[in-house]
């Protein structure tokens, strides 16, 4: 069953989106704050995310880049803004597709079955190699060489290094590294960040620190090409 996450807080629309949804057999979770749902949004899985432009607290946008940096959950904006140039800020800032208010369920249900159909076939093509310099992960079998060497990384390491190259050419705080890689309901020093680092480092046996994780004064960590 597609699990589809909605965002937004009027219950007219709310409703009519859950209808239509419901009936084509896709199970809906439905939260009225953005905050919320982006806690969600980074615990769980979702094949899909319908967000309310106009009932958020912060730009959408902001929040379609929120997701975008963990996640590739395709998403579908709803608003009664008829601005061209909002609509393309909202799609180039991550979202996949967006619906104007006042809209027909089928319209909905139609434009979500249209994505789910290429996220299906895309997901059949996931990339499972990545490489960063001389670094190449293989995460069918969650194996990292460097130079054609296979390192040995506890499972945390492995999982830090491998966030890191994903996301490659973008600052990722500790928050952000804590909150994907040692997961949100864990409770630990924010400075177990900065100590793992230093162990991938010291794995990763480069002469200059920097040389593949940059440390970006008082806002984070990334792996610039």
């Amino acid at each position: 069953m597609k699990q589809v996450l909605v965002i937004k807080n009027e219950r007219s629309l709310a409703k009519k989106i859950v209808s239509g949804l419901t009936q084509e057999g896709y199970f809906i979770l439905k939260l009225h704050n953005e905050n919320e749902g982006l806690n969600i949004i980074y615990e769980q899985d979702w094949d899909i995310i319908i967000l309310d432009w106009d009932s958020l607290s912060i730009s959408g946008p902001e929040i379609c880049r929120q997701i975008r940096l963990v996640k590739t959950t395709p998403i579908i904006i709803v608003t009664d803004n008829v601005s061209s140039k909002d609509c393309v800020a909202g799609l180039q800032a991550g979202a996949d597709d967006y619906i104007r208010k006042p809209f027909a369920k089928e319209e909905l249900v139609a434009r979500v079955q249209a994505i789910l159909r290429r996220s299906d076939c895309n997901q059949q093509k996931e990339i499972n190699f990545f490489q960063f310099k001389d670094l190449f992960v293989d995460a069918s079998s969650n194996i990292v060489k460097k130079g054609g060497e296979n390192l040995s990384l506890t499972k945390r390491e492995y999982d830090l290094l491998v966030f890191l190259i994903k996301n490659k050419n973008t600052i990722l705080s500790r928050e952000m590294l804590l909150n994907q890689v040692w997961g949100y309901n864990v409770v630990v020093n924010p400075n177990v960040v900065d100590l793992y680092i230093g162990y991938v480092r010291k794995k990763l046996k480069c002469e200059k620190k920097d040389r593949y994780i940059q440390t970006i004064h008082g806002r984070g960590y990334s792996m610039i090409d």
